[in-house]
């Protein structure tokens, strides 16, 4: 071995020595000499919470509208602030308060006080750009809806603790939220450290169509104010799935600002939380479920005098009149209350209210938002059913819908006799994949054959009496309705609810509408109201939606049949 191996050879070994006596040194002050400091660090543990982002909503179009935005909390530190006269000037006019107040503030005797719980990040930017020290401002999570009040009531709201308020947003509370995870750590290093993460909120893509649901509520606001409505309903729906394409109620409010609503009700869904009385509408139930038992036929007739007594109430016909011998379809035509309620006398209670049933009256659908309403129906045997009910339910009194039951009824006279369970969300993406709704059928009350029936009928209905409902180039089945208001169980004479229901193309429907308008002042009657609502709205929506008129699509059948 040379001289110069073996002078790099001490030099190695020294500093390996050198390092040892290092490391042995700092292990004898970490153990024995610092032992008790760091036994007692040990025992030191923090509780650390990940909070996960909320999920986001689309359209079916993935349109966003709710995601995540925030609010921001100014804050100061009085022992930090060197120009206190010159901040507070600046504050005041940012935050709109009393200068001496603020001034106060930043001079108080104490390390932290908030100036301002909640401004919008405009403000937040103002405050941040000010060349003064000793102010905070901190996010604080806060929902956004960057549509406005574009369906207001079904998004629904979230409070400022995170929590759904309505509407979709609290129903999938738990999707959309996510979940928070926890951990006590120690801050030792001889700890193994553990990692927090949160489980994200899934985000929902809906069967709404924004486009769609913003014209829909256009014709609504159009409807109101033309017809001196107060408040109304239109419900767009694929009778064939249950799928929601538009849900509108007005008045409606600001989702972002929920908390400055007065009126705690205008929060509610009149759509699926708010019953009434339907009406004449109703009548087409009654007549399905008198076809479906074999009561009657389509060419089953019978006598009209004007007047049946039943349970000692005495039912007269809309127009008063007595038209005697009677088929079945202009009984639905000319929306004869005799004619219904002697169709349920044929059938008896047992009947009729087991078919109503099959309907889902009385029971919630099960639709995908917060606070449905089973509606009321008292069923004989119950303390609050006369047998008077049994003819005056037959058209659409004395029982109590929502306007989501009503469509959903409808929609199985439209769809083959099946109804449909009505939704919203089309997909929920998750951290563990996507859920894909499957349409699910919620009943079969009536036979196809039943179905086709009751559709030829409302389809002659809408083309002998209500030509204000028709659409040109489409075949329309339809019912309007128009209730008396009860209130404190008296019907108001001069109060009604005006409504009308139809679908389209009436052999192959794509779609049904119901229109609900509530007290209009221009006429009290569904066919000089709902139905040409209807009409104008429907003559969009088959453009907005594709849908060919009857020449049209009935050709291209004929083509597809000849090609194969």
């Amino acid at each position: 071995m040379t001289n110069s191996q073996l002078r790099r050879l001490w030099v190695v070994l020294i500093g390996l020595i050198f390092a040892a006596v290092i490391i042995i040194g700092r292990l004898f002050a970490f153990q024995v000499v610092q032992g008790d400091e760091w036994a007692q660090r040990a025992g030191d543990e923090f509780y650390v919470v990940a909070q996960p982002d909320r999920g986001t909503i689309y359209d079916r179009n993935g349109a966003v509208l709710a995601a995540n935005g925030a609010d921001y909390q100014v804050s100061v530190s009085p022992n930090l602030v060197d120009e206190p006269i010159e901040l507070s000037t600046a504050l005041a006019s940012i935050l709109q308060k009393p200068q001496y107040e603020v001034l106060a503030a930043l001079q108080a005797d104490t390390p932290y006080l908030m100036l301002a719980g909640r401004v919008a990040p405009e403000v937040a930017d103002l405050i941040i750009d000010l060349p003064y020290d000793g102010v905070q401002v901190d996010p604080l999570p806060r929902r956004f809806y960057p549509q406005g009040e574009l369906m207001c009531h079904e998004l629904g709201y979230v409070d400022f603790d995170g929590n759904g308020g309505s509407g979709l947003e609290g129903y999938y509370q738990t999707e959309l939220a996510g979940e928070a995870a926890s951990a006590t750590v120690n801050i030792s290093p001889l700890t193994v450290q553990e990692s927090v993460i949160a489980r994200e909120g899934a985000d929902l893509v809906l069967t709404i169509d924004r486009t769609v649901q913003y014209v829909v509520e256009q014709y609504l606001a159009r409807g109101l104010q033309q017809y001196g409505a107060e408040s109304g309903t239109i419900i767009v729906m694929d009778p064939r799935t249950g799928a929601i394409l538009a849900m509108a109620n007005l008045p409606c409010y600001e989702p972002y600002t929920f908390f400055d609503v007065q009126d705690e009700g205008l929060l509610l869904n009149p759509a699926v939380s708010k019953q009434y009385e339907p009406g004449s509408v109703m009548k087409l139930v009654t007549m399905a479920s008198a076809l479906d038992s074999g009561v009657v036929t389509p060419q089953s007739t019978y006598y009209d005098a004007g007047v049946l007594e039943v349970g000692g109430h005495r039912t007269v016909n809309w127009d008063r009149s007595a038209p005697g011998t009677v088929d079945m379809t202009t009984l639905l035509a000319r929306s004869l209350n005799v004619g219904a309620a002697t169709l349920a006398t044929w059938m008896g209670a047992d009947t009729f209210y087991d078919y109503y049933q099959r309907f889902y009256f009385g029971r919630p659908t099960g639709i995908d938002l917060m606070a449905e309403a089973a509606g009321t129906m008292p069923l004989p045997g119950s303390e609050l059913w006369t047998e008077s009910f049994l003819a005056t339910n037959a058209y659409g009194q004395g029982l109590a819908v929502t306007p989501l039951q009503m469509i959903a009824a409808a929609s199985a006279l439209a769809n083959n006799g099946y109804l449909m369970q009505p939704y919203l969300v089309q997909e929920i993406r998750g951290a563990n994949g996507t859920y894909v709704h499957e349409p699910t059928v919620l009943s079969h009350p009536i036979s196809e054959e039943a179905a086709h029936q009751v559709t030829a009928m409302a389809v002659t209905a809408v083309a002998r009496e209500v030509y204000e409902a028709q659409v040109e180039g489409y075949t329309v089945a339809g019912k309007t309705g128009t209730a008396q208001i009860a209130e404190n169980g008296i019907y108001l004479p001069d109060d009604t609810i005006a409504s009308f229901i139809g679908w389209l193309p009436a052999d192959a429907p794509e779609i049904i509408v119901l229109i609900k308008l509530d007290r209009p002042t221009s006429s009290p009657w569904g066919s000089q109201t709902a139905a040409p609502l209807f009409a104008e709205l429907a003559n969009e929506l088959v453009v907005l939606l594709n849908i060919p008129p009857d020449s049209v699509r009935l050709q291209s059948d004929v083509l597809a049949v000849r090609s194969q």
